[in-house]
C-alpha cells in the first residue's frame, strides 16, 4: 500500500491525459528501494479514468490547466475521503537476515483495503491477497514463471512462487498429462 499511497498523477498519466500502459516506480516508492514496472491491464486503466473522472467532478487536486487530464501533476493519484494525500508512518521491522529494516507504512489505505474486502464478502484478505491473487491467476492462465517474476516484482523466483497457490484443477491436469507422455 505504500507505493500505491505515494504514486503521482504525473507517473500514471501522461502530460496528453493518456493513462500509461506501464507505470515505472521509483527506487523511493519501493521495497529495497529498487525500481520496477507494474502493467496496467484494460480493466485497470478504466478504473483509473474512472476514479480520475471522479476526482474532477469534486475538484480534487484539479488545475486550469488541460495537461494530465486537468490534475495536479505532482499530486498523489490516491487521494482520502477528504482529498488530501495520505500520510505514511515510519515502521521497523526485522528482515530474514536479522538486520533492523525502516519503512514507510500506509495503515489508512491497508485498513480501507481490507474494509472493501470484508464488505464484499472475503474475510481475512488484505491487500497483499491481491497480489497472491494475482501471481495465482497468472500461473492458473499457463503464464511462464519468469513472467510472473518480472509482474510481481521479484528479483528471485523463489519469492514468485511464494505467491503462486497451485489448484487442485492444475494438480489433476499434471497428473494427466504426466501420465501420457
Amino acid at each position: 500500500m505504500s507505493e500505491l499511497a505515494q504514486i503521482t498523477v504525473a507517473d500514471v498519466i501522461t502530460p496528453t491525459g493518456e493513462i500509461k500502459h506501464e507505470i515505472h516506480l521509483r527506487a523511493a516508492l519501493c521495497k529495497r528501494r529498487i525500481p520496477r514496472s507494474v502493467w496496467l491491464s484494460q480493466s485497470a486503466k478504466s478504473m483509473i479514468q474512472e476514479w480520475v473522472d471522479y476526482r474532477k467532478s469534486r475538484n480534487l487536486a484539479t488545475t486550469f490547466d488541460d495537461t494530465y487530464q486537468s490534475l495536479n501533476s505532482r499530486s498523489k493519484l490516491i487521494l482520502s475521503n477528504r482529498g488530501s494525500s495520505y500520510s505514511m508512518k515510519r515502521k521497523t521491522r526485522i528482515n530474514q537476515a536479522g538486520q533492523t529494516v525502516n519503512y514507510l507504512a500506509c495503515d489508512a489505505l491497508e485498513f480501507m483495503i481490507r474494509n472493501i474486502y470484508k464488505r464484499s464478502g472475503l474475510k481475512g484478505c488484505s491487500s497483499h491477497s491481491g497480489r497472491r491473487s494475482y501471481g495465482t491467476n497468472m500461473n492458473a492462465q499457463g503464464v511462464e514463471l519468469s513472467q510472473i517474476q518480472r509482474a510481481l516484482g521479484h528479483k528471485e523466483p523463489s519469492m514468485s512462487l511464494e505467491y503462486i497457490d497451485i489448484s487442485s484443477a492444475q494438480l489433476s491436469k499434471a497428473a494427466e498429462l504426466s501420465f501420457w507422455l
